[in-house]
């Protein structure tokens, strides 16, 4: 997945393209057929994780669904919220509504239980809000965004990187994502080497939709790096593929969506000097909304390096944002490594802040 000639201090190497881990693993709704090698070191607890995700308990992580438009029956939900579409410069193309339908592909004690009208009235009005800011990972609306992080990392070093992302939605169900990265990393540790800037390797990802309703959906896709770093520490020197498996349930209880989401990334081809990639991640993130125009997030994320011996990293982050005007959103989401902080696609300490613009579906 390295450069091969990355020098290392105190027995561990800073490597830069820790971060393209944490953004390429980061993102997913989309669905190709993964490698078998990628999939032979997976343990039954990984498995069973990932049984958990197709129930509805993980968070999804690619698609963004377009709201609803506004209909007169909504004016019964949570008034605190609704003028955040009621005041837009337009709304969303809404999604054909139609009769509930039970997700056949789940065992019957797995599938979401049925909704009262007002749970399901008030689960229409989260999705659409969740949507419109660019927070559910399972719908289909388009987006421009632009977003810049700082990580600091272990043994002194640090990095930052500059995200521009497009997201365009066709058919209603189908999603095209490109992440265009900019990565400065700088390690004091590393005479000689000690900034590095430039290009970093795009990100490309492709999914559709496979169900939703109200309570429930499931966003299908696949997403792949590509080597185009303008430095070699700064980008893997290889081509990375994997499937990405998205779920959204909503939660009576708390008001809010839980979205999970599995994700594995492997190597297929590339530069024979540099290391293979084989990660898989789990993640989970609940979105609440509960002020007019705010939104709140919690996510944590488990991460399995494979080609490490299956070494583990686990982040908590939190994210805070709110529509500012129309479709405009900005957000600024503060993050912590728990463990496994040397290893790819986690950090010690990390803080974002981003600007989003949210379009319909074509």
């Amino acid at each position: 997945m390295f450069d091969a000639s990355n020098q290392t201090y105190h027995g561990k190497a800073v490597r830069p393209t820790d971060i393209i881990v944490n953004r390429a693993v980061k993102n997913p709704k989309l669905v190709s057929i993964m490698p078998v090698r990628g999939l032979i070191p997976i343990s039954w607890a990984a498995i069973s994780l990932v049984a958990w995700l197709v129930s509805g308990c993980l968070q999804p992580v690619w698609g963004q669904e377009q709201p609803m438009a506004q209909e007169e029956g909504d004016a019964k939900s949570a008034p605190g919220v609704r003028p955040a579409l009621e005041e837009s410069d337009g709304t969303l193309e809404p999604d054909q509504a139609g009769p509930p339908r039970d997700p056949r592909f789940l065992p019957p004690r797995l599938r979401p239980r049925l909704l009262s009208e007002e749970e399901r009235e008030e689960a229409e009005r989260l999705k659409r809000l969740a949507a419109r800011f660019g927070i559910d990972p399972t719908a289909i609306v388009g987006r421009v965004q632009m977003t810049a992080q700082y990580q600091n990392l272990p043994q002194g070093a640090h990095a930052s990187d500059a995200v521009f992302r497009v997201d365009l939605p066709f058919r209603k169900n189908w999603l095209l994502r490109v992440d265009l990265p900019y990565l400065k990393w700088v390690d004091p540790n590393r005479p000689g080497v000690a900034d590095i800037r430039g290009l970093s390797d795009m990100v490309v990802g492709a999914g559709w939709r496979a169900y939703n309703t109200p309570e429930y959906a499931v966003f299908l896709g696949v997403v792949s790096t590509l080597p185009t770093a303008a430095e070699t520490n700064l980008g893997f020197g290889k081509y990375n593929v994997g499937p990405i498996l998205a779920t959204a349930r909503f939660l009576p209880n708390w008001n809010s969506m839980l979205f999970g989401i599995f994700q594995h990334l492997t190597t297929v081809g590339g530069d024979q000097a540099r290391r293979d990639v084989s990660l898989t991640k789990y993640t989970l993130q609940l979105d609440t909304l509960l002020i007019e125009r705010w939104w709140t997030i919690v996510q944590g994320a488990w991460q399995v390096d494979w080609q490490r011996g299956g070494k583990t990293s686990m982040t908590l982050e939190f994210e805070a944002g709110r529509n500012v005007v129309g479709r405009w959103g900005v957000f600024v989401s503060p993050g912590v490594g728990v463990w496994g902080r040397d290893l790819p696609g986690a950090y010690d300490w990390k803080v974002e802040a981003g600007v989003r613009y949210v379009f319909p579906s074509f």
